[in-house]
């Protein structure tokens, strides 16, 4: 199964849903209705569909996680853990930069010896935090 196809796979939350219920144990079809609170059967019958490579039937009914469901499972946990984190440090450069070009214009002398050292050490403490201890950027 490609990316594309495991993103396809995973754009619905029922599908997330399933993908969590089934990584806790194997079940069977009118169980997992139940766990999720889906009221049609077929409308959990086509997003068990979607989910295909990801999400196998065993001989006993039970549906199973495939290598590929566990991958996509961490792959969206890894998205959740870390995909606000990146755009929290894009807003701190924004930030850093509209705070430093408007106290340079306004009050060159202020802005010199006040916020350009303290945004500067902010700047460097987020971003050494953000990268060595998140590891958040991929650097």
């Amino acid at each position: 199964m490609g990316c594309e196809e495991m993103f396809e796979a995973v754009s619905h939350p029922l599908r997330v849903e399933i993908l969590k219920k089934l990584a806790e144990r194997p079940m069977r079809f009118s169980e997992l209705k139940r766990e999720l609170g889906v009221e049609s059967g077929g409308k959990l019958d086509f997003h068990l569909k979607k989910l295909e490579g990801l999400v196998v039937a065993g001989e006993d009914g039970r549906y199973y996680l495939t290598r590929d469901g566990y991958a996509a499972l961490q792959a969206i946990e890894a998205i959740k853990k870390y995909g606000w984190q990146k755009r929290a440090y894009i807003l701190n450069l924004v930030a850093y930069v509209i705070a430093n070009v408007y106290g340079a214009l306004s009050r060159f002398d202020l802005w010199l010896w006040t916020v350009l050292p303290l945004s500067t050490a902010w700047l460097v403490f987020y971003t050494y935090w953000t990268v060595k201890k998140r590891r958040a950027l991929g650097w």
